[in-house]
C-alpha cells in the first residue's frame, strides 16, 4: 500500500513522540480510533505507494484490475513454506463490508494487522502481506490508511480460506529501521534530505519485493534492494525474480535519477521501452501516480544506495 502528501514529508522514522505510546494492545501504538493523518493521504498510500490493489483487487480476463471488486480480495498466490508445503494464500476483502470485509474490525485491529501481522482472531498473517516493512510506517500514515479503508464501499465478495490453513506463530519479525541502508550522500549534500525521504518510501514500498530472503519473507538486509527474491504466483508457472535496484553493475549502475523516475512513471525499461516485469506495479495508475516529488525522492535514494553485487536478474528464466 502507499501515499497525497509525500511519505517523505513525515520523515524516515517509524515512530514519533505522539505515536509511540506503549498503551496499544498489540501494536505499541495508541489503541484509540485512527485520528491522525487524512483520508486523502490514506488513499494515496493505498493506491499509489503501497499498491494494496495489486493483491487485494482481482484481475479480469483481460489481466486488468476488476474495479467492480476494488480491494474486495480473492487474488490467490502459491508459496512454498519453509518445510516444503505449498500454501495457497488468498488476499482478504479490505472493503467496509460486514462480515466479509473490515466492517466489524476496530481501528486498532486493522492497525495490528497492518504493522504486526496479527488478524482480528489473533492469528498470524502469512507475510506475503509485508507487515514487517509496514511496521516502519509512521503513526500518521497508519491512521490515514485506516481512515481511507473505512470509506471504501462495502463489497460482499467472499474470499476463500488459505489452504492448507496457515497459522504462523509468531508473526514474522518487524524490519528494524536501523537495518535499512541510508544513502551514501553526506549529510551536507543538497540531495541528502530528498534521499532520506525516498528511503522511507522505498523501505515500505520496495524493500519486500527487491530483497532476497533468509527464510520465507524474512529479508536479508545485508542485500537490501539488491533483488534476487523469487516468486511463483501461479502453481506450475516459472519463477520470477526481482531485479537489483542498487547502483551496482549488476543493478542500476548506468541509470540516472531521471531514468529511474521515468521507469516508475511509465513502467518502461530504460533504452528498450519494453514493459518492466509484469509483477512490477509501475505506470500511470500505479506507482506512476506518485507525486513528482515522491518519485524524485525515491529515485535519488536508489541512485545513491551503497552498491551491492547481486545478479544480474531478469523476470523469468
Amino acid at each position: 500500500m502507499l501515499l497525497g502528501s509525500c511519505a517523505g514529508d513525515t520523515g524516515a522514522s517509524a515512530t514519533d513522540s505522539e505515536g509511540s505510546s506503549s498503551s496499544g494492545d498489540e501494536t505499541g501504538q495508541d489503541p484509540l480510533d485512527a485520528y491522525r493523518g487524512t483520508v486523502e493521504r490514506g488513499q494515496y498510500l493505498v493506491d499509489h505507494v503501497l499498491m494494496c490493489g495489486v493483491c487485494h483487487t482481482p484481475t479480469g480476463d483481460d489481466g486488468k484490475p476488476d474495479m467492480s471488486l476494488y480491494l474486495a480480495g480473492s487474488r490467490s498466490y502459491d508459496f512454498t513454506d519453509i518445510d516444503g508445503t505449498i500454501i495457497t494464500v488468498n488476499a482478504e476483502n479490505l472493503t467496509s463490508h460486514n462480515p466479509e470485509g473490515l466492517g466489524s474490525w476496530t481501528d486498532d485491529q486493522i492497525r495490528t494487522a497492518l504493522i504486526k501481522g496479527i488478524d482480528d482472531e489473533h492469528i498470524a498473517i502469512y507475510p506475503i502481506m509485508p507487515y514487517p516493512e509496514y511496521s516502519l510506517l509512521t503513526p500518521e500514515d497508519v491512521d490515514s490508511i485506516i481512515q481511507y479503508l473505512r470509506t471504501v464501499p462495502p463489497n460482499d465478495n467472499v474470499v476463500a480460506a488459505d489452504f492448507p490453513h496457515f497459522d504462523q506463530q509468531p508473526p514474522a519479525p518487524a524490519v528494524k529501521d536501523a537495518d535499512v541502508p541510508h544513502s551514501t550522500l553526506p549529510a551536507g549534500d543538497p540531495d541528502f534530505a530528498a534521499a532520506e525521504r525516498g528511503r522511507y518510501i522505498a523501505a515500505t514500498a520496495c524493500l519486500n519485493c527487491h530483497t532476497e530472503q533468509i527464510t520465507p519473507d524474512v529479508p536479508d538486509l545485508a542485500k537490501a534492494f539488491a533483488g534476487g527474491k523469487t516468486y511463483t504466483f501461479i502453481r506450475g508457472a516459472p519463477e520470477q525474480t526481482s531485479v537489483n535496484l542498487t547502483p551496482d553493475a549488476t543493478g542500476l549502475a548506468d541509470w540516472s535519477v531521471a531514468d529511474i523516475e521515468a521507469a516508475l512513471k511509465t513502467n518502461l525499461e530504460k533504452g528498450t521501452n519494453r514493459e518492466l516485469c509484469n509483477t512490477h506495479p509501475g505506470g500511470p495508475d500505479r506507482l506512476g501516480g506518485m507525486t513528482d516529488a515522491d518519485r524524485h525522492d525515491v529515485a535519488v535514494y536508489l541512485h545513491t544506495l551503497p552498491p551491492v553485487e547481486n545478479g544480474p536478474f531478469q523476470c523469468e528464466p
